[in-house]
């Protein structure tokens, strides 16, 4: 027998006085009435969270306060997810419920669990530290959606690295993010506009963070940046890329590194004024790689070392910066790193991912900032000879 039917039976050991016990009876009828009913009809259900809800509102001693609870969590046990959700909602915003109530509603069902999770004040931080470390990515992000959070869940929260839960953080703006939650998920943000976007208007993130995410995000959020953060352009150059450019040259000759003649012949072409784009993918297409780096050596001013060093760049940054920089235009960029596929993978097929990971980057940087890089780049190289 359940514990309403027990209730229903005998409720002698409470005080003949006690207001409970008529509210109890009325819980027992309502949920009896909505269990009957075929279609769980609406107002059965308003009925009976009605009831539950109003047993809240009333002055009793310690050992009803523990019977209704034990009543409660068994009416949740046996009730069915629409009834569980519906005194989810109904219980998240009262805030003398027991606690043992809100955990069992906590640890239900989403659908459930969710309302008390974003809501109720009964949850203290221990609770929640629980709940977002034994529980799924549904369970963080209606956590992440509360009003208020102290600095240990939050971070908590950035550590999970969900995608979902990190763009619930960054949207509620009645939470304040720590530094090192704003961290964690700017790095995330490099990989996606969509979390880029929110976390670019908190205020929150500083000028170092903006700074750093410039590089990763599209013009509408370059623009963005520029008008909303104190930012000059040679920290947005700075910050491109760790290293688009690596300035090293390669020590070791390799079988693409320029012969004197070669340099000496791309010289010429320069002086000619033949040394074209055009001539220079003719080079390419005759598979004359050596050749090409000699020639866009001296078509960009970098050495012939450098050019070596950004077409062996998987990714293609350094080639899509040097490319955008002297106005070759995306389809030549796109036919150069094909081209020079020999110089990065050794002869293997092109990588799908690093082609299409080296265009979106041709297509994101602009142009002042690939001329700048450019000519930081030719500065440390006058420097350095």
């Amino acid at each position: 027998m359940n514990v309403l039917g027990f209730l229903k039976m005998d409720l002698s050991f409470l005080d003949k006085s006690s207001s409970v016990t008529p509210l109890l009876v009325r819980l027992y009828d309502t949920h009896k009435l909505y269990g009957l009913a075929k279609d769980k009809k609406p107002l059965a259900r308003v009925e009976l969270t009605s009831a539950v809800s109003e047993l809240f509102t009333m002055e009793m001693s310690s050992h009803e306060s523990e019977l209704i609870a034990d009543v409660l969590i068994e009416l949740m046990r046996q009730a069915e997810i629409d009834l569980r959700e519906a005194l989810s909602e109904r219980l998240s915003i009262m805030d003398n419920i027991p606690l043992r109530l809100v955990l069992q509603m906590a640890n239900d069902e989403i659908e459930v669990a969710s309302h008390v999770l974003k809501k109720s004040n009964v949850l203290g931080d221990l609770d929640l530290i629980y709940i977002v470390k034994s529980k799924s990515t549904e369970y963080w992000q209606a956590i992440a959606g509360r009003t208020q959070l102290n600095d240990q869940i939050v971070n908590l929260l950035a550590d999970t690295k969900d995608f979902d839960t990190a763009i619930t953080l960054v949207k509620n703006m009645n939470l304040s993010l720590t530094k090192h939650a704003v961290t964690v998920l700017s790095d995330m943000a490099q990989n996606s506009e969509v979390l880029a976007r929110p976390l670019l208007r908190r205020d929150e993130v500083s000028s170092d963070i903006a700074s750093l995410l410039y590089r990763f995000v599209g013009e509408e959020l370059k623009h963005f940046i520029r008008n909303n953060y104190d930012l000059d352009t040679g920290s947005l150059i700075d910050t491109v890329d760790d290293i688009v450019l690596e300035l090293q040259s390669i020590d070791d000759k390799s079988e693409f590194t320029p012969q004197q003649s070669t340099l000496n012949a791309a010289n010429r072409y320069k002086e000619k004024g033949l040394l074209t784009v055009k001539l220079m993918l003719g080079t390419l297409r005759r598979s004359q790689i050596p050749s090409f780096i000699a020639q866009f050596s001296r078509f960009s001013g970098l050495s012939s070392g450098t050019v070596e060093t950004i077409l062996a760049q998987p990714n293609g940054q350094g080639l899509a910066v040097a490319c955008k920089a002297f106005d070759l235009v995306k389809e030549d960029f796109i036919s150069i790193f094909l081209l020079t596929n020999r110089v990065r993978n050794n002869g293997k097929m092109v990588d799908l991912k690093d082609m299409t990971r080296a265009i979106n980057y041709y297509d994101r940087i602009e142009i002042d900032v690939a001329r700048g890089i450019m000519k930081n780049s030719l500065d440390i190289e006058t420097e350095l000879q």
